[in-house]
This record gives structure tokens, C-alpha cells and sequence, in this order.
């Protein structure tokens, strides 16, 4: 009887999950295209970042240490992230929609296990392109300075990890009422790219003393930081603006702390797919 009854708790396990492996299969089916595209930007942005400086200028003393190398080539990486994020992420709800697969898919699959099989797939696709831009990365270090690599390396990948997370939960939201995949890619670059760094700027002016919390890009900025051996006590550049004493104190934040990093991206993730499900549940093809 326990056999049996174990059994069948097996079977209605994989009936539930099922749909969500068959989903998942069929996104790294659809996007491979992408994937390869995205894993050639990686290579060729880790080179352009790293080895191409030192092979155009000779001369050019290479940094201390293997950790300064691979902090000085980290330019693209959140410029890869967001651009692959938006692309990847870009049609995960919208796309059911506009192209009306819906009509095909949700009688037969509940449509919360296809967002899931989705969202799993293009995120597995995600780690898969900043592991390879991390791995050229480790690569040419290596090659350069022979070792031994530091484990804060994968300290960076981890907050990598969690700004992925935060943008795709971010995108997973726009999608979720936008009309298209395309108007979806489009206006989350803009906002991630534009709009967060003019916010940015406003308030670092306006109230230099408000630690920027709110910013999924301020959060990103520990993907470098978090290889310091000591992590910085001045987490701002100060500047002044304007002569005598009229001039404007105006702050630049480097960092946050590793707490406030990952707090800044949970909940990124939790608000956004909280907004994002709401969305999706209500939406009507």
C-alpha cells in the first residue's frame, strides 16, 4: 500500500510539473538563435574589454593584479545583461497575446506553468551567456597572470545572478502590458539604459545625501566592487557645483553594501513579478 501510494504521489507530482519541463524545453528550442548570437556578443565584448587594449598598446602595462584585470573588464557586462535580458525576456507574456497562442495553449495548460517554463528557460539562457562572458574573462586572466584565481570571482557572478534577476523580473513586468515584443524590448532598454540614469543624476543633485536604493543600475555596480579585497568605507564621490558658498554638494554613489544590494534586488523581483502575474491573471485574450 505505502509503495503504491508513494507511486501515485510520484505520478501527480510530474502531472504538475510536467507542463512547465515541456514549456521550459520548448523556450531553449525557440531562442537558441539568440543564445548563440548572445554568447558571440559575450566572447567578442570580454575581448574588445580585456585582451584588445593590451594588444593595441603594447606599452601599456598590464594591471597589479588578476583582479584589477578582470574588474577593468567588466565595461559591457551591464550593458550584455540588460540587452540579452530585454530580448529574452521581452515576449514572455506579451507574445502569448499578440501572436494569440494563448488561444491554443491555456485551455490545455494552466498558464502560470507556462510563464514559469518560460521565465526558467530564458533565465537558464541568461546565466548561460554572463558564465561565458565570465569564463573568457577567467580565461585570459589566467592566461596573463597564471593564477591563483580569487573565489571573490564568484562573489561577482552571484550579484551578476541577482541583477539578471531583478532586470528579467523587470522586463517580465513590461511585458505584461505592453501590445508588442517589440514596443516590450524597446521601452525597458530606454528605461534601464536612459530614464534610471537621468533619475540618477536629478536626485544625486537635488538630495546628494539620499543613498540611491531605488536603482535596479546602482545595485549592478557590485558586480565590480564586491572583488575588492576591502570593501570601499567611502561609497561616494563628493563634488561641488557653483562658486563660494551658493555652489550645490552633488554626490555619486559607487556602491552599495552587499545587504543593501541584494535587499535592492529582491525586491526588484518580488514587486515586479507580484505587478506582473497580477497583470497576467487578468489578461483576457
Amino acid at each position: 500500500m505505502e509503495a503504491s501510494e508513494t507511486t501515485d504521489k510520484l505520478y501527480d507530482f510530474y502531472v504538475r510539473v510536467e507542463p512547465i519541463g515541456t514549456t521550459f524545453v520548448f523556450e531553449l528550442k525557440k531562442q537558441w538563435k539568440k543564445l548563440v548570437v548572445f554568447i558571440g556578443i559575450a566572447i567578442t565584448f570580454a575581448l574588445l574589454g580585456s585582451f584588445l587594449p593590451y594588444l593595441l598598446a603594447p606599452d601599456n602595462p598590464l594591471p597589479a593584479t588578476m583582479t584589477n584585470f578582470i574588474q577593468n573588464s567588466f565595461s559591457f557586462i551591464t550593458m550584455i545583461i540588460i540587452f540579452s535580458t530585454c530580448f529574452f525576456f521581452g515576449g514572455i507574456i506579451v507574445s502569448e497575446f499578440s501572436e494569440k497562442t494563448g488561444h491554443i495553449v491555456f485551455p490545455i495548460i494552466n498558464r502560470y506553468k507556462v510563464l514559469a517554463g518560460k521565465y526558467l528557460g530564458a533565465f537558464l539562457m541568461e546565466v548561460i551567456v554572463i558564465a561565458t562572458y565570465y569564463g573568457t574573462l577567467v580565461f585570459l586572466a589566467t592566461v596573463y597572470y597564471g593564477g591563483p584565481l580569487t573565489i571573490r570571482i564568484l562573489f561577482s557572478f552571484a550579484m551578476a545572478v541577482l541583477y539578471m534577476l531583478a532586470v528579467s523580473a523587470f522586463v517580465t513586468m513590461f511585458s505584461s502590458f505592453m501590445n508588442s515584443v517589440n514596443m516590450t524590448i524597446v521601452a525597458t532598454i530606454m528605461v534601464l539604459l536612459i530614464v534610471n540614469m537621468m533619475v540618477d543624476s536629478i536626485i544625486g543633485f537635488t538630495i546628494p545625501d539620499f543613498e540611491p536604493v531605488y536603482s535596479i543600475n546602482y545595485m549592478s555596480n557590485l558586480i565590480e566592487y564586491v572583488l575588492e579585497e576591502e570593501f570601499p568605507t567611502e561609497r561616494y564621490v563628493e563634488m561641488g557645483f557653483g562658486p563660494g558658498p551658493g555652489g550645490r554638494d552633488f554626490k555619486t554613489w559607487l556602491t552599495p553594501t552587499i545587504e543593501i544590494g541584494i535587499t535592492i534586488a529582491l525586491s526588484y523581483f518580488i514587486v515586479c513579478m507580484a505587478i506582473a502575474l497580477l497583470i497576467f491573471k487578468r489578461k483576457q485574450l
